[in-house]
């Protein structure tokens, strides 16, 4: 898959999915569920402060009369109503004006939240120019700590959600500084047993190698330079980061200062979850729908 326009024509043919935003009451995101509309990817359900909606769904010239709305004014009620609203007849949630640890807070709560007893992790999909195709990494968003058992399960829930697009076996690179195994770095001694066991197939649907430098992930004359032979070299389709923060401000940096489109999902809960930045632009919600509408698919448990 080459392009977010690949990945949105795609969804189209999911059919409309209802997509449940809480705290709707953003102009952002309003456009991109409109957007979304628009192209017959959503039935949109808001959850929020009805008159504030109304009144930005004017703005971005979306019709009131086109959605479904809960009128909640206090945050933590319109969160509560919105998963229940998602559990009951929704294929997944979306953030809206609401800050990422309250909604984190709601999303996993023991008692009324998302919980499957799956890791959560946030999957990242980025349009990069000059990269043949869209590239996924995982964690900039939910795990800012990262053991080998928690590397294990975020590769586990990346196949399965390049599954769901279409990329069957994905080609896996887990990336750190450099080729070397140091035990001073974590993240190369995991890549090494997270190799091991994907080779003795423990971990399986996906072609893993590592611990790459990133240019040997994403280029082939690089790994032919440092004389590095594997299949993944260039070809990779998903990156698993040393850590949160270098996730975060790679990915961050791509779409500032490279031109990058990209999209994000919260994987592992009992639907697909949207939970980006309020600083996203409309396309990037836009494309997190359709990404959302994809891995929706047959995820009710």
């Amino acid at each position: 898959m080459k392009s977010f326009q690949e990945l949105i024509q795609q969804a189209q043919t999911h059919g409309k999915k209802r997509c449940v935003v809480v705290c709707a009451q953003d102009e952002a995101v309003l456009e991109g569920i409109r957007l979304a509309y628009d192209l017959g990817l959503i039935s949109p359900v808001l959850v929020g402060n009805k008159e504030r909606i109304t009144e930005l769904s004017k703005e971005v010239q979306f019709d009131v009369g086109l959605y479904e709305i809960h009128n909640e004014h206090d945050d933590n009620e319109a969160l509560v109503k919105a998963i229940s609203l998602v559990k009951e007849k929704g294929d997944f949630l979306m953030k809206g004006m609401l800050s990422s640890s309250a909604f984190l807070k709601g999303v996993l709560n023991k008692e009324w939240g998302l919980r499957t007893g799956k890791i959560l992790s946030h999957v990242a999909a980025f349009q990069i120019p000059g990269y043949h195709k869209l590239l996924f990494m995982s964690d900039g968003g939910m795990n800012p700590i990262l053991d080998l058992k928690t590397r294990i399960e975020i590769v586990k829930n990346a196949v399965d959600v390049l599954g769901r697009i279409g990329i069957d076996h994905p080609k896996i690179g887990l990336v750190a500084a450099s080729e070397t195994i140091n035990p001073g770095m974590p993240e190369t001694v995991d890549a090494a047993e997270i190799v091991k066991m994907n080779r003795a197939g423990k971990i399986t649907g996906c072609t893993i190698d590592g611990p790459f430098g990133f240019d040997v992930a994403v280029s082939k004359k690089a790994a032919v330079i440092k004389k590095i032979e594997s299949p993944v070299a260039g070809e990779v389709d998903f990156v698993l980061m040393p850590n949160i923060s270098a996730a975060n401000i790679w990915a961050k940096g791509l779409i500032y200062f490279a031109d990058t489109k990209g999209a994000g999902m919260v994987v592992g809960a009992q639907r697909p979850i949207i939970m980006l930045s309020r600083a996203d632009d409309p396309a990037t919600k836009l494309n997190s729908i359709a990404l959302g509408v994809i891995i929706s698919k047959n995820q009710h448990q």
